[in-house]
């Protein structure tokens, strides 16, 4: 098993690693700094998540809104559902594991633009 890290920038940093927990799928580390937000996508089937350590607000819903917030922490899990828009806001630094998709499911990246757009403005702050 390999973890690669595949993208850092300012919110953090992106590793994944492939053919886990299946053959054909990848399991992902994100790591979002605090002030940081990652997400304002969507998928075309469920793909899950944890909190490894930190604490963020959940924003999930469909295409276009409206959008329903949570807190979540070291611990907490769930699912990012299928054609419905995700997004995490780090409210202090936070590590995230995601699974479920394989990499070219992964790869569409499907935007949901309202979503990105609230996204986009939390990281211009950093």
């Amino acid at each position: 098993m390999e973890i690669k890290k595949v993208y850092e920038d300012k919110r953090g940093y992106i590793q994944v690693i492939e053919n886990f927990p299946k053959e054909g799928e990848e399991y992902v580390v994100l790591e979002i700094k605090k002030g940081a937000a990652r997400g304002g996508c969507y998928h075309l089937k469920d793909e899950y998540y944890a909190v490894i350590s930190g604490k963020l607000e959940y924003m999930e819903g469909p295409i276009g809104g409206p959008y329903n917030k949570s807190l979540l922490a070291t611990g907490n899990g769930g699912t990012n559902k299928a054609n419905f828009s995700h997004a995490f806001i780090a409210l202090e630094d936070s590590i995230i594991a995601e699974w479920g998709l394989t990499l070219p499911e992964k790869t569409l990246d499907i935007k949901d633009s309202k979503l990105l757009r609230i996204v986009n403005k939390m990281n211009k702050k950093l």
